[in-house]
C-alpha cells in the first residue's frame, strides 16, 4: 500500500515539477551513483512540494509507535 501511494506521488510530482536534467549534471551523478541513478529534477516548487509533504510525514508518525 505505501510503496504504491509513494509511486503515485513520485510520478505527479515529476509531472507537475518535474524538469529535465543537463547531460553535465547526469553524467557527475551516473559516476557517483550508477548508471540510471537520475531521471529527473524538481523545480523549486516540486522542492517545497517534497519537503512539505515530508514534514507532514514524519510530524504525523512520530506520535506513534
Amino acid at each position: 500500500m505505501a510503496t504504491r501511494k509513494n509511486q503515485d506521488f513520485c510520478s505527479d510530482l515529476r509531472a507537475r515539477c518535474g524538469t529535465e536534467v543537463d547531460p553535465a549534471e547526469r553524467q557527475l551523478a551516473e559516476a557517483e551513483l550508477g548508471s540510471g541513478a537520475i531521471r529527473y529534477k524538481l523545480n523549486p516548487a516540486g522542492l517545497r512540494h517534497l519537503f512539505k509533504s515530508l514534514t507532514q510525514d514524519d510530524s504525523g508518525s512520530q506520535g506513534q509507535s
